[in-house]
Formats: structure tokens, sequence, C-alpha cells
């Protein structure tokens, strides 16, 4: 049963007691008159007997407070674990850690967001990439969905933002002369890692851990699985999106015999049942900054600018659309799991094909000289030759 209390000022507190048998003030008061106090604590009473009833008082506790119960009961891979821990200690600690759960707003979070995207001149604190400011909203949103399963909250204020103004970025396309080109001035150890790179869109990680069992030299096509770790040096059991692939092997790669034997290095599931493809002469993993500086060095001496290695998948990307391969089947290829993000390749479709610029280059005034038996030939698939019997 409610009662209630009368205070130093002369108000009244009401208080109740929970199903949990704890003593609890109701929210809104003090009152001024007792009567006021006695029906606002029979009503919390009577509210706290419902199904699906939650303690008022979860709710002031500080997202700090609810980030630690919450961390450890999240199933993610360690590489992204690690990554999560970097944007919660330097992004969503230093903002939200005091702050109870129930006074935080969606207009605060997307002032913050804002304020991670533009920087702090004042602290030195650089701008935030668009991109990194949504992935680290999605954490901080994922953190608060699960105070709702807690049955603490009862609604989001962090889902469904929306975050625009950020720059596009479309990455560097390389031509099929310019991709020449740099592999010309590359060093020899390095073509096989480029021409996998370019000529079936893996990732770097997926590149260095494909194993030489996933390669059908039969069919000409491997099988994207194996994903290396650089952070934990280990082997991920599957690529980015979670879902395995099959990917041609284009006819110009010349692939290495299949050897027998392991990898040597951790797995965090299974056991490896071959050699990597791709490895130093001494069998080690490929350095990935030692790749860099020779692509680098290699466009250097193409005199084209630097690309990333990244780039080498957006030129594959390009090559495909700009042979009429369709946006889905190109993102089944990379590995997409949303069209959405296939949809960075589409102002790819819309450039002139070379085939058109190539019909353009006649320069049909100089048809103006021409006589009319020229013409006249000319429409009958004739070719007129000039002088002589």
């Amino acid at each position: 049963m409610a009662w209630t209390r009368k205070l130093p000022s002369g108000k009244h507190q009401a208080l109740y007691r929970g199903p949990d048998g704890k003593v609890r003030t109701v929210t809104g008061g003090p009152f001024v008159h007792k009567a006021a106090a006695d029906r606002a604590g029979a009503a919390a009473e009577a509210e706290s007997r419902h199904a699906g009833w939650r303690d008022p008082e979860a709710s002031r506790k500080t997202w700090g407070e609810w980030c630690a119960a919450w961390w450890p009961t999240r199933t993610v891979a360690p590489s992204t674990l690690r990554t999560d821990e970097g944007r919660r200690d330097t992004h969503l600690l230093p903002r939200w850690a005091d702050t109870p759960l129930c006074d935080i707003t969606r207009h605060d979070i997307v002032a913050w967001a804002a304020h991670l995207r533009l920087g702090d001149t004042k602290t030195g604190r650089k701008p935030v990439a668009s991109e990194t400011v949504k992935r680290i909203v999605h954490l901080f949103s994922a953190s608060l969905n699960g105070a709702i399963d807690a049955e603490i909250l009862t609604t989001n204020p962090a889902a469904r933002l929306k975050f625009g103004g950020g720059h596009v970025r479309h990455g560097t396309y390389l031509t099929r002369a310019q991709y020449a080109d740099v592999r010309k001035h590359l060093d020899p150890r390095w073509h096989l890692v480029a021409d996998l790179l370019v000529g079936t869109g893996m990732r770097w990680g997926e590149a260095t851990g494909l194993h030489h069992a996933r390669v059908d030299h039969q069919r000409r096509t491997l099988e994207v699985i194996d994903v290396w770790q650089q952070s934990g040096r280990t082997m991920k059991p599957y690529p980015k999106g979670k879902k395995p692939r099959t990917v041609p092997i284009p006819p110009w790669i010349d692939l290495p015999a299949a050897t027998t034997g392991t990898c040597g290095y951790s797995h965090d599931t299974g056991i490896c049942h071959s050699p990597l493809l791709l490895t130093t002469p001494n069998g080690a993993i490929l350095d990935q900054s030692r790749f860099r500086t020779a692509l680098n060095n290699a466009c250097d001496k193409a005199e084209i600018p630097h690309i990333r290695i990244h780039d080498l998948r957006h030129t594959y990307a390009s090559w495909l659309i700009q042979d009429g391969i369709s946006l889905s089947d190109v993102g089944k290829l990379l590995g997409h799991t949303s069209p959405l993000t296939t949809e960075r390749y589409k102002h790819l479709q819309d450039e002139v094909p070379d085939t058109v610029t190539r019909s353009l280059a006649n320069d049909p005034r100089q048809a103006a000289s021409a006589t009319p038996v020229m013409e006249r030939a000319a429409r009958r698939g004739l070719r007129i030759v000039h002088g002589g019997a």
C-alpha cells in the first residue's frame, strides 16, 4: 500500500513498494497537498502491478554504468571488438559516461554527431569522417537497444538517425592502359598480388588470406572465405559481410600450382587445410605497407598519382561496369551485402563508352568535299581508287 511522508518543507512525498520489494519515491513530487500525494502514490503502486512494468529508477543509471554492464554481453568478432573499444573510449565515454539514460535525447545525439564531424579548433581535435561518425553513432544506438532489451528504456533516441552532408568518395579508377603502365614499373615479386587484387576485386585481407584449397584451377574460380586479420594475426573464417563468395579468375592471371601443408597461422575457427597462395619467399604473410610502398613507387615512375591498395578493387568494379556488367552482379562479385553499397559505382554507368567516342571521332566536315559518286559508292560499301588505269 502506498503512503506519504511530510518533508521539512511542509510538502508531501509519495512512496510505494514495487514488485521487487524495494521502496520507491513517486516521480513528480513532492506535492503541496497530502491528498495529491496519496493519489500519486496509489496510481504508481497500481501501475507497478501491471505486466511489463519497468523500474523508473533504472533509467537514471548513467550511460557509463550501463555500458560497463552491456559491453561484456556483446558477441562480435575480436577485430570488431577492438575497433569498437577505440570508438567507445575516444568518442562515447567522454560525452555520455555521466549522462543518465533517461536524459539522452535525439537532439543531443544529432548535435554531438555534428560536433564530431566539424572537429574542435579550441581543443585541436580533428574532424571525424562522416562514415566514421555513422559507425560511432551506430555503436551508441546498439547500446541503447540493449537497454531496451533489458527493459530499462522504452525507446531508442538514436534509432534511424540519418546524417547527410558528408563527402562521397568514389575512389580512384585506373584504365587498363594505366594499370599496365603501373605494373610495368612494379617490382616483379608483386605482380601476382596486384593482378589478383585488380582481377578479382578482393580486399587486401581476403587476398593475403587466400589458401590454395580455395582455388579451383580447373574451373578457374576462387572462394573468398578466409580473411587475414593483421591486428590479431589470425585467420577469420568469413569475409566482410559474413558471406563467402565465388569469384572467376581472369585468363591472364597465372596462378602457382597447388601445394600441400598448412599456412602456419592460427585460425579463429576450424583447422587449416592448405598453405597460402600469396606469401613472401620464406612462406610468411605479405606485408601491406611494403606493397603500398612498391605501388607508390610504380605510380611515380608511371607518372600517375598515388592510389590506395583498395583502389585496385574499385578499378575491378569500374572495368566490369564499363563492360556492361550490371550493378547487382558487380555487387555479388564484390561481396556487398547491401545494393546501396554498390550504388557508389552507379555514376560509371553514365560515362560515355569508348565505342561511342571512337564513332564520333570522324570529322563530318571532311565529308563536304566528297563527290556524289563517292557518296553513292560509300553507301554501297565500295572503295574509290583514284588515279591509274
